[in-house]
């Protein structure tokens, strides 16, 4: 039977009580501190306790958001779980940008989510 996983906004509380997947190479004390501390947040997708995808986010100037990190354990890869993901935060911020500099290989990924080139390098999805 199918676990199900939940996407949501990641506090300081579950740095703590949470653990990373094995593969997905992020540390709770390095969310604390890079993320939370610069003032930037993160959500997770969560299977039985345990964070299978992240996406950091940073904020822009008003009404922007930038990705910053979009990752998926490596056993949960081609499941969707990085697209239902981005897509809790494009449901939780309809009115924002988002912008992305996607890593080699993975302009489909977010051209597949309505994200558009903008420049040589960025990808923006308009609300």
């Amino acid at each position: 039977m199918a676990l199900s996983i939940e996407y949501s906004k990641g506090t300081l509380n579950d740095v703590s009580q949470l653990k990373f997947a094995e593969g997905l190479s992020v540390l709770g004390e390095s969310i604390e501190f890079n993320v939370l501390g610069m003032g930037h947040e993160y959500w997770v997708a969560v299977e039985s306790d345990t964070v299978v995808g992240i996406i950091v986010l940073g904020k822009g100037n008003q009404n922007e958001l930038r990705i910053m990190l979009l990752k998926v354990a490596p056993e949960r890869k081609n499941e969707g779980v990085g697209s239902a993901l981005l897509r809790s935060v494009i449901e939780n911020y309809p009115e924002y940008k988002l912008y992305v500099i996607p890593f080699e290989g993975a302009e489909d990924f977010y051209r597949h989510l309505g994200f558009q080139k903008v420049s040589r390098w960025e990808m923006r999805r308009a609300p």
